[in-house]
């Protein structure tokens, strides 16, 4: 088994990237925003410290969190420190737990562990390796026009928020360029990746 975490900014196609790996290697894939939405559910660990932090503004009427009303809450203000104290170091603890099942259960392949704060949250501890999905500026900022209807305001309070080029770089293993055209991305990051487990066997 070999835990890798998938890093890089927001629209650079991690989850493109997970979806190639998954589509031809044995993997399990533990996506940290979808563990924290889960978390953050009436119940969820993450819940009361949210609701204690930021207060009752952030619920909707049926007592769930309004995810629009926290992200209002934390980044215009500032306060993404905060937020990210209330939900990470839990979603670190289902990760370990995850990760130490499928050592039980001898499981062999790859643990794909997708997280924008990755390296912040202190998962280079438990991955054997970090990969930093890139991609230019301009062509992150088209995706997140095109996939997700971000206006410029948005996508740029963002990526103000992120760490910078030089940051992942210093702290990753292997850096996966996605940069190719839709037609020719599935080839270009297998090839990346064939060329990269070649290198660490010799």
């Amino acid at each position: 088994m070999k835990v890798i975490g998938i890093t890089g900014g927001v629209g650079a196609g991690k989850s493109t990237v997970v979806g190639i790996i998954q589509k031809h290697f044995p993997s399990v894939y533990l996506h940290c925003d979808v563990i924290a939405h889960d978390l953050m559910l009436p119940g969820g660990r993450a819940y009361p410290e949210l609701v204690e932090t930021f207060g009752m503004r952030i619920l909707s009427e049926d007592k769930t969190i309004d995810r629009k009303a926290l992200y209002e809450a934390a980044f215009p203000s500032g306060r993404v420190e905060e937020l990210n104290a209330c939900v990470h170091p839990h979603v670190r603890e289902v990760v370990e737990e995850t990760i130490a099942k499928l050592r039980d259960e001898q499981f062999e392949g790859f643990v794909l562990i997708e997280a924008a704060l990755l390296i912040e949250a202190g998962y280079r501890e438990i991955c054997d390796e970090l990969w930093y999905v890139t991609a230019p500026k301009e062509l992150r900022r088209e995706r997140l026009r095109a996939n997700r209807g971000y206006s410029e305001e948005k996508i740029d309070s963002i990526m103000k928020e992120q760490s910078s080029d030089e940051y992942f770089l210093k702290h990753c293993d292997f850096v996966l360029r996605n940069d190719s055209a839709l037609k020719d991305c599935e080839s270009n990051i297998l090839s990346q990746i064939k060329m990269h487990q070649k290198e660490a066997l010799s």
